[in-house]
């Protein structure tokens, strides 16, 4: 539990018997990945570890239960299991994308099956590091940034990005390619804004192997540029571009210097309650939260007033289509919960930044490349915020005046995606909404 103002907590402590959908503990991430490594000789890099989802068919009646206040120790539970996502990397240094569910309660591995050609699992942070490490190692790819002759004070930058789709006369398993951008970091800072200098070659990286494959030009979007690749300053690319900061003391003009602090203040706590971390009740509503390293927060069982209005609610998937026929941006559409995995790349959120008030975070347990457990704090965060005005009347011939304010329940989570921030909320309301 976290409450981090300092006042007095109504958050209930947990409970001992787990929830079919509360996510996995540490022991259960540790039973799984122990599981596929003792039915493996080959080495293995694990991806994902997660709780799986009771068909809903067997999740109802359990929910049924709960709401009528019948669950207690002796209620028969669906079975916990976990789904495990990770590589087999063969002799010949390829790998092979498998899964497997694992019953937590014997740590038996139930089921596995291998990827068919052609799927693919999502990135992991771990793996975009590792293209960056080849690439900075990489005979090629230096010659290639000498020939570049970056000014003095200018930093190479690297941007691994899903390869969209081979063109029809290629025959590739799994490719990424990698762009390339300029810092300018001769002002010793380095929260520059290293997208204002994007460089006109691009890498493209076998996935498995971190071979340098071939080297694409690539327009900029600079002063000149055509339509195929960057037409002018090939030596020294920073030229045709000009700086974008938006960190504010890399600013020339200061951001609403004439701002004052503004405080969110709640001296009684919060008007809501979470319990185990993933049952929160408010006003008249009702739900749980669960995490996927996928879809990050997922909310289920949605209750108003004792009615059921959602069994499930979550997005399941957000794309850029970038539309920009210059090659190769033709292949730049990343699929960013697929290809990323929102849970992977969800912010630690911030009191006074991404929240305010009197706010409830949620951990995220996710998995290291090793299979050990990982704790990603304050991912999900809780709290209320004011909504104006919900009804007012005057009463004309005392003049009194009654005001009820609206209020929101926000529950919050921020993705980062290489340039991009996306802010996700969901909102409930007084009146059912």
């Amino acid at each position: 539990m976290t409450i981090t103002n300092g006042l007095s907590s109504n958050i209930v402590p947990k409970t001992t018997f787990k929830h079919p959908l509360e996510q996995l503990t540490a022991e259960e991430i540790s039973v799984a990945s122990e599981s596929v490594l003792e039915a493996r000789q080959e080495p293995v890099v694990f991806r994902n570890v997660y709780n799986i989802e009771p068909p809903k068919s067997q999740l109802v009646k359990f929910l049924e239960a709960e709401h009528a206040g019948a669950v207690s120790a002796d209620t028969l539970r669906p079975p916990r299991q976990a789904c495990v996502q990770y590589d087999v990397i063969s002799v010949d240094r390829n790998r092979y994308y498998m899964e497997s569910t694992v019953d937590l309660a014997t740590g038996e591995e139930r089921e596995n099956r291998v990827l068919r050609k052609g799927q693919h699992q999502s990135f992991t942070v771990d793996e975009f590091q590792e293209f960056i490490d080849a690439c900075f190692a990489n005979p090629v790819f230096q010659q290639a940034i000498k020939d570049l002759d970056l000014p003095e004070g200018f930093e190479v930058a690297i941007d691994p990005w899903p390869y969209g789709g081979p063109d029809q006369e290629e025959e590739a398993d799994r490719i990424t390619q990698i762009f390339c951008f300029a810092r300018d970091m001769s002002k010793g800072n380095g929260d520059t804004n290293h997208y204002a200098y994007p460089l006109p070659i691009c890498f493209i990286m076998d996935t498995y192997k971190k071979n340098i494959i071939r080297i694409d030009k690539l327009a900029t979007g600079g002063k000149g540029d055509g339509l195929v690749n960057s037409s002018g300053a090939v030596n020294n690319p920073t030229k045709s571009c000009k700086p974008a900061e938006y960190v504010p003391e890399l600013l020339d003009t200061p951001v609403r210097p004439d701002l004052k602090p503004l405080n969110v203040i709640q001296p009684e706590g919060a008007s809501f309650t979470v319990t185990d971390d993933s049952l929160v009740e408010w006003q008249k509503w009702r739900f749980r939260i669960s995490f996927t390293p996928r879809e990050c927060a997922v909310l289920h069982d949605i209750h108003y007033d004792g009615r059921s209005v959602l069994h499930r609610l979550s997005f399941s998937e957000m794309t850029v289509p970038y539309a920009d026929p210059r090659p190769p941006y033709h292949r730049k559409q990343a699929f960013d919960f697929g290809d990323a995995g929102a849970g992977r790349t969800a912010n630690n959120l911030g009191l006074g930044c991404d929240c305010l008030g009197v706010v409830k975070y949620i951990d995220a347990m996710v998995v290291t490349p090793e299979g050990k457990p990982s704790v990603a704090k304050n991912v999900v965060c809780i709290h209320e915020q004011d909504d104006g005005i919900l009804w007012k009347h005057t009463n004309l011939i005392t003049e009194r005046a009654i005001v009820a304010r609206n209020r929101k329940l926000t529950i919050q989570y921020i993705i980062t995606l290489g340039n991009y921030e996306y802010i996700f909320a969901y909102h409930f309301d007084l009146a059912a909404g």
